[in-house]
This record gives structure tokens, C-alpha cells and sequence, in this order.
């Protein structure tokens, strides 16, 4: 395995110059895990909650998953879905889980239940709350297909302590203009702002209507300024989401989210930080250290790195900051990485 100081410069060389430069081990800085798919929200950008979903992954094997992520030197873990806090024992594995190892725990809520969890969420190890939020009251409302959103959101924000809040934000042409009034209200409420790219490539997303949601050439210029001044994003960023929602040619970056990521869905499937492309394994059936470690993951990793797939936007910051490498960017990801890593 390669020293934790050499394997994200590894990551660079073999995305930029030569597969053989790569990590001869895969091993991942951040996992995202669905616990559930299921989700209560109605957004107009989501196909998630037009299905109710079995939820594959029990209580006592989403602890020993939790662990098991630790164990691996994976320091940011993150909580997704469908809607995370849906599940009765979310905070029960929380609590028998040994999290102690992990910089960050991170939850991808809609938001709608904070208030309701809020105690229990600032007596957790939870570190980072990021709630989808894409516009003001009445729009976040349309978008997300539930009235009153916006509102009961923000009262679970406000109800937080000691915890680093951020807005998801999806970019899009209908709240675009609503951007710097948003920025406003995050922070008003001590939140940060990040950001999504829409994409026609997701599973989850195949009859979400992307089309009235993609930005003209008018909305474009205002999510320009709110990347550019507001979130201070860099320059060949903002480049590359003009290009791509002007539907232009790219060039795309190499895609290093297999070895930076590794996403497990709520059936147990491993992906390797892509949704389009198929699972390589399935914690249900061998460990998720024996799946990282498998031929499948390291074939389909470096079949990324050839951009050997449908493609999507997700990390596509990451890849963009990989091919910019003296980037703060690029730093941002470096942080991530462990101080210590036992052998494997």
C-alpha cells in the first residue's frame, strides 16, 4: 500500500500522465453510504421518491460497515440517500458505531425532520449537516414539491448547535437568480454554501424534468457571479459549468473519484464513487476492504480514469482540481487524507 503521503500525488501522475504511476492499492479518502433510498420529499430534479425502496443493509451490519470504513484510514464519511434521518435506527448505529476515527460525518438532508432530530443530531458525532436547499420560499418549495420546505428547513437549522451547516445548492435556471438573496439567508443562519451541477446521466434522475430546470443563457450569467463572488470558486470551474450548461464540446478531466470515493447503496452494492457505471461488489456478501481490494474496483477505477463510462458530473470539482494540481482546490482534497494508515 502506498504511504499516505504518496498516494493522492500517485492519484495525480497516473490521472495526468500514465496509468502505471497509479496507487497499486485503491484506497478511497471519503465513503458515502445509503442507509435508505427512501425519501419523503417530492423534487421536480429526483426520481428517488416515485419508488418505495427496501432498505438492504440491518442495523447491526450498518455498524460493522461504519467500522469497517474507519478501520480502512477513510476519514470523511458521509450520510446520503434518499433522505438519511428517515431511518428509525439511524442514531442508534451512530451511537454503537466507533466513530471516533473519522474528521468529518457528514448528513445529505432535505431538511424537513432537523427540527424534530435536532437533539439528537447535536448530541451525535455528526460533524456537517448539508441541507438541499436551491432557492427562496416559493421556489425551493417548487423545486423540492413540498410546501413549506423552505420554512421547516430553516427552523431545523436554526435549532442546531456546535455543528457546520451548508446549503446544497443545485444550480439551475429557476431559483438562478435568486442566488445572491439565498447566500444571505445561509448566512444569516450561520451556513455555508456548496453547490451541485444537474446531470442527464443518474439512475435517479432518468424522469426528473432536468429540461425546465436547465439554465438559459441569462440565468447562466447570474450562477457566474454567485460561483465567481460569493462561493469564490475557481476560475477553471466556472469555465467548465458554462461550457457544460451551454451544451458546449468539453474536454473532460480525467475522473479520479475511484480512488477517491466509494459510494454503498442501501442494498449493499459498491460503487466506486460513479453511479453510472455498474457495482463492483456488495457488503452483504464479502467485506467492504475485500471489495476495495478486488480486481473489479481497480479495473473500473482505472477505466475512469480513461473516462471509459457514460459520464456524469459528480465530483467533477474533484477531477477538475486533480488536472489544476497547484490549485487550493486540490489542497481541499489533500486534507483528507490520513495522518496515520495501518498496513493492510
Amino acid at each position: 500500500m502506498p504511504l499516505p503521503n504518496l498516494y493522492l500525488p500517485r492519484v495525480w501522475a497516473g490521472s495526468q500522465y500514465s496509468n502505471k504511476l497509479l496507487p497499486s492499492h485503491v484506497r478511497p479518502l471519503a465513503a458515502h453510504v445509503k442507509l435508505t433510498e427512501n425519501c419523503q420529499a417530492r423534487c421536480i430534479s429526483c426520481d428517488y421518491w416515485k419508488s418505495r425502496w427496501k432498505d438492504g443493509i440491518d442495523t447491526d451490519r450498518a455498524i460493522n460497515l461504519v467500522n469497517e470504513v474507519g478501520s480502512l484510514g477513510i476519514r470523511s464519511l458521509r450520510f446520503t440517500g434518499g433522505e438519511p434521518l428517515i431511518r428509525k435506527d439511524f442514531f442508534e448505529i451512530l451511537k454503537r458505531s466507533n466513530t471516533s476515527s473519522f474528521r468529518r460525518i457528514i448528513i445529505q438532508t432535505n431538511g424537513l425532520l432537523l427540527k424534530k432530530f435536532a437533539a439528537q443530531v447535536n448530541e451525535s458525532p455528526i460533524t456537517n449537516i448539508n441541507v438541499s436547499i436551491d432557492g427562496m420560499r416559493e421556489t425551493n418549495d417548487r423545486i423540492r414539491g413540498i410546501q413549506g420546505y423552505f420554512d421547516t428547513a430553516l427552523e431545523g437549522i436554526r435549532a442546531l448547535r456546535n455543528k457546520r451547516v451548508a446549503f446544497s445548492v443545485t444550480l439551475n435556471g429557476i431559483s438562478a437568480r435568486e442566488l445572491s438573496e439565498l447566500a444571505e439567508v445561509a448566512h444569516g443562519v450561520g451556513a455555508d454554501l456548496e453547490f451541485n451541477i444537474l446531470s442527464r446521466n443518474l439512475f435517479f434522475l432518468q424522469n426528473a424534468d432536468i429540461a425546465a430546470m436547465w439554465p438559459d443563457r441569462s440565468n447562466l450569467a447570474e450562477i457566474e457571479k454567485f460561483l465567481r463572488d460569493i462561493i469564490k470558486r475557481p476560475a477553471f470551474e466556472i469555465d467548465y459549468i458554462r461550457s457544460y450548461y451551454s451544451n458546449d464540446a468539453l474536454e473532460e478531466p480525467p475522473c479520479v473519484l475511484g480512488y477517491l470515493q466509494v459510494f454503498v447503496l442501501s442494498n449493499g452494492d459498491v460503487l466506486t464513487g460513479c453511479y453510472p457505471l455498474p457495482p463492483v461488489g456488495n457488503i452483504l456478501k464479502n467485506s467492504l476492504r475485500e471489495v476495495l481490494e478486488s480486481d473489479a474496483y481497480t479495473h473500473q477505477a482505472e477505466a475512469m480514469i480513461r473516462r471509459e463510462c457514460p459520464g456524469c458530473t459528480c465530483g467533477i470539482e474533484s477531477s477538475l482540481a486533480m488536472k489544476n494540481a497547484f490549485s487550493s482546490a486540490f489542497y481541499q482534497i489533500a486534507q483528507l487524507i490520513p495522518q496515520v494508515e495501518q498496513s493492510a
